[in-house]
């Protein structure tokens, strides 16, 4: 009989675990800079994100896990490094209004660059591992979740020996759209 209320209390948390979880697409705008020393890669520029969002809700006063992965490209100028990346956020959501939901994020982002262009002379000495904190506000109408983020690198993706780049991370302020399918 024990065995039994286990198994049942199990596919009841399971049950209440599967309708927190909401999966979506997102898609936006980056505008980014280099902090770096070459005036080559100093020009902010303008270019886009693409990916997968899942999020889960906390059954408590509107908290939620909201991890991402998604390709982004960050430019510099003509140069740019694309990077899949991993922003594992803490998503609040301040007030419970029934149409237009307003939330706030904040967490870490981990990312790899898998793709540079223009950056021939100094691919090479560039460290492809990066690391950082975001924050950002938007909201939520229906299954849309509008959203602006300011991402700051904090890993130095310079190679440790190289003399001409003495310093490059990011600075990534994003524009996006989520469409939740649930």
């Amino acid at each position: 009989m024990k065995k039994l209320l286990l198994i049942i209390a199990v596919f009841l948390f399971a049950a209440n675990v599967q309708a927190q979880l909401r999966i979506g697409v997102k898609a936006g705008a980056n505008f980014s800079k280099f902090t770096t020393n070459l005036d080559e890669l100093k020009k902010s520029g303008t270019s886009w994100q693409v990916g997968l969002v899942p999020q889960f809700k906390i059954p408590l006063v509107g908290i939620g896990i909201q991890p991402e992965l998604l390709y982004t490209v960050n430019k510099g100028n003509d140069n740019h490094i694309g990077y899949f990346n991993v922003p594992v956020n803490l998503r609040w959501q301040p007030l419970p209004l029934p149409l237009v939901k307003p939330i706030i994020l904040v967490g870490p982002y981990f990312g790899y660059a898998v793709n540079f262009k223009g950056l021939n002379n100094i691919k090479d000495d560039i460290n492809r591992f990066d690391w950082g904190i975001g924050l950002g506000a938007g909201v939520e109408i229906w299954r849309f979740q509008f959203e602006g983020r300011y991402s700051l690198g904090l890993q130095n993706l310079s190679a440790k020996d190289v003399v001409a780049l003495q310093e490059l991370k990011n600075k990534v302020f994003t524009l996006s759209v989520v469409y939740f399918f649930k």
